[in-house]
């Protein structure tokens, strides 16, 4: 049962699955939206997460069993798993709430969070930045030499695919243009993702970080190349939530019967939240 917060007593209190703290049922739409919103949330985080991880590993395991040397030195590895993952990873934990999932049906309690939609996610998106990444190695590595500028062209290709993966995962199946909480909305991400390719640029140009990343400065065609390149990330992004939509799970609507009591409060009817059907505020 529902219980009172303020007017409520403390049996009611102790017997209730359910305590409105302000002794408003409207209370309840705002807490379904922010617990869907964080379950998704949750979703997009891992993705990104997993997909930056395997990656990471497939690149390194892909060229040792190729012979090849390794395109991404141990503090290059270091700066992807903690500077560039972190901050963007983080904040991805902080959208908004998308009116879309909102207005999702409600899912099965024991749903679980990774899913195959986000292992489809996850291996497409790792498979896209291992050949995208591994292509520019080898076209660089030309000499069969590897080189500062081989590792760094490398290693920042690696990044802004990175980035433009986090991009991506705001939304499980909303195209980056068509963002419905806006793309400005979440402005820790910004401040993230703006961060991390500062960052970047100081371990490209700043002498005593290249010491430290063995990199070399890269020219303005290069890193154009480079974000071109990792632009196709949200191409297969746009493509997968366009035309594979409808993989996205969501829930089993749970259908309130015709015989149900009108729930009512002040006079109004708690059957709706906003114009939504509280069949789909669970």
């Amino acid at each position: 049962g529902v219980a009172m917060g303020r007017s409520g007593t403390d049996v009611a209190k102790e017997a209730a699955d359910m305590v409105i703290m302000d002794d408003d049922f409207t209370t309840i739409m705002a807490a379904v939206e922010e617990g869907k919103c964080i379950f998704y949330n949750i979703k997009n985080f891992l993705t990104f997460q997993l997909s930056t991880s395997v990656a990471a590993l497939s690149i390194v395991a892909l060229a040792t069993m190729s012979g090849l040397p390794n395109p991404l030195n141990a503090m290059q590895i270091l700066w992807i798993n903690i500077i560039m993952d972190g901050p963007p990873a983080q904040s991805l934990g902080v959208e908004p709430v998308d009116p879309r999932v909102a207005a999702r049906p409600p899912r099965r309690k024991d749903e679980p969070i990774i899913d195959q939609l986000v292992m489809t996610r996850v291996l497409s998106s790792a498979m896209l930045i291992v050949l995208g990444t591994l292509w520019v190695y080898y076209r660089e590595m030309t000499d069969g030499e590897v080189t500062r500028r081989d590792t760094t062209m490398t290693f920042t290709t690696f990044v802004m695919f990175d980035m433009m993966n986090a991009v991506a995962c705001r939304s499980m199946d909303t195209p980056v243009y068509a963002l419905s909480q806006g793309f400005l909305s979440n402005t820790l991400f910004l401040y993230a993702v703006g961060g991390s390719l500062v960052g970047q640029l100081l371990v490209i140009y700043w002498p005593p970080m290249q010491r430290v990343f063995q990199t070399e400065p890269l020219s303005l065609g290069d890193l154009i190349f480079i974000i071109g390149l990792a632009s196709s990330m949200l191409v297969l992004d746009t493509v997968r939530k366009v035309f594979f939509g409808g993989m996205v799970g969501t829930g089993t609507t749970v259908k309130a019967s015709k015989s149900d009591t009108p729930m009512t409060h002040g006079g109004k009817s708690l059957n709706t939240f906003g114009g939504k059907s509280r069949d789909t505020m669970v």
